[in-house]
This record gives structure tokens, sequence and C-alpha cells, in this order.
């Protein structure tokens, strides 16, 4: 009785996960995350880096959700083919995302470098 009741909660959980991790990502749109990525520049431009930092964060943690997302849609994909389509789109999530990282040290002297390949990113948000 005990491990049926263990495997309805991790079930539930699972499935909870699941919804928190859609409905989070379909508010991050190419054009939301593109105002933030130019809100970040405009700040770098006016050397309000506090400001700039703090957008940075908001940033990462909208590709981390992106990521995520895409994560799920290849593991929920209904064929083969879908797989494989978004297994092309992680992968390019991915390599734009490891370019980025190493960027956000110095948002000031990658400023240029920052802003084209979270474009790019950006261009990857279904």
């Amino acid at each position: 009785m005990k491990r049926i009741l263990l495997a309805c909660f991790l079930l539930t959980a699972v499935f909870t996960l699941t919804s928190v991790t859609k409905s989070s990502a379909q508010a991050i749109t190419t054009a939301t995350f593109m105002v933030k990525v130019n809100q970040m520049d405009t700040y770098i431009g006016a050397g309000n880096m506090t400001a700039a930092q703090t957008t940075w964060n908001d940033i990462h943690a909208d590709m981390l959700t992106v990521l995520a997302v895409t994560k799920n849609s290849i593991h929920s994909a209904a064929t083969p083919a879908d797989v494989t389509y978004y297994t092309g789109i992680m992968t390019n999530q991915r390599t734009i995302y490891f370019v980025i990282w190493p960027l956000h040290t110095d948002l000031l002297l990658n400023r240029v470098a920052l802003h084209t390949n979270l474009t790019s990113f950006g261009a990857t948000i279904y």
C-alpha cells in the first residue's frame, strides 16, 4: 500500500513539474526575450552595470527555462520526427548557450558578442 501511495506522489510531482515548466516558458517568447537583451545592452551603453547585471540574471534564467522546455519537448514528442526536430533545436540552443556563458563575465567588454549571440539564441525560441 505504501509503495502505491509513493508511486502516486511521484507521478503527481512529475506531472506538476512538467506543467510548471511549460507554463512558465510560454511567457518567454522571442519578443519578450529580445526586450530584455536590448534593455541589458542599453544599460551597458549607459554604464549602468548594476542594472545590466540584474538584467543578465533574468536573461540567464530565461535561457535555462527555454532549454528545459526544449528538453521536455524532446521527451514528450509524439513521433520520431518530432524528436529529431526538437533535438536539432536543443543542439543549436546549447551551442549558442556555451558561446554566451563565458562572455557574461565581462558585460562591457563583450557587449557586441553578447548581443549577437543572445539574438541568435532568441531566434531558437519556439
